[in-house]
């Protein structure tokens, strides 16, 4: 939804896949910013939901639906594939492995993303590996792949609002699929969120993580001071301690914790 002037990039890039993608649909949340008709100008098969029947999982869903391929991309419309071969890099493990269910590509901060923004996406998508969590498999959809036979068995949550891709990874990991991450597979991604929204956020995780892994009640210290403690110090380890950072911090680690309380 209204993902202008993103919307454009990324779509010139995938027309330029190598090999040429089979299919591009373009699922549109009432986008008033010219992102729709963008996708029609670029020959995009369109599918229409109303924003207030918006749920992640129903896009996904109704993405796989529409589609017919073993297997399917998923790149958000603001994730801009940085060369031709960024799809076809998510694509080939699927080849050659047989117990792939999905995988993920790496996202490169935007060139003007503030710098606590490029330090969290060069944390979490390295060259080298993702960052390991607290809890079940990193992963993220904005620019994926998804096997059709593994979904056909574990269709994507279309009750949650948040992490319904930490669910599915976490789902199809306990029936034995591997899910990659491609960092050869680069994609130009990252939101430097307003205090309210990564709170927002965070609180929305937080709900999340406590329904998949069926957490209890959270604790002050686990859930709360350790997790602001860490962050802290690597940030002041990187160089990124100030106040405005500090804040940010803190309204990530309460807005999850509320979310956890919210939820138990």
């Amino acid at each position: 939804m209204n993902e202008m002037p993103y919307t454009r990039r990324t779509l010139e890039s995938l027309k330029q896949q190598l090999p040429p993608l089979n299919k591009i649909v373009f699922v549109d949340s009432g986008s008033t910013d010219g992102s729709r008709e963008c996708a029609s100008e670029f020959g995009c098969e369109i599918i229409d939901i109303k924003p207030e029947e918006y749920i992640p999982g129903r896009v996904i869903n109704s993405g796989m639906a529409a589609t017919s391929s073993q297997v399917v991309a998923f790149v958000n419309a603001d994730a801009i594939p940085l060369d031709s071969s960024a799809v076809e890099r998510l694509v080939a493990p699927f080849r050659s492995r047989t117990q792939v269910a999905a995988t993920f590509g790496r996202q490169v901060a935007r060139p003007d993303a503030e710098p606590l923004t490029v330090y969290d996406m060069e944390r979490a998508f390295s060259a080298e590996g993702t960052v390991a969590t607290k809890r079940g498999s990193f992963f993220s959809m904005a620019a994926s792949a998804i096997s059709r036979s593994v979904w056909q068995q574990h269709s994507f949550s279309e009750t949650l609002r948040y992490s319904e891709d930490v669910d599915w990874t976490h789902r199809v990991a306990q029936a034995g699929w591997e899910v990659l991450y491609m960092p050869e597979a680069r994609f130009e991604h990252s939101h430097d969120y307003t205090l309210e929204a990564s709170r927002r956020r965070r609180r929305g995780e937080g709900e999340a993580d406590t329904h998949i892994f069926r957490l209890g009640p959270p604790s002050l210290v686990q859930d709360l001071i350790r997790p602001l403690c860490g962050s802290l110090l690597r940030d002041a380890q990187a160089g990124n301690l100030s106040r405005t950072n500090v804040l940010i911090r803190w309204n990530q680690a309460v807005g999850y914790f509320d979310g956890r309380k919210v939820s138990s």
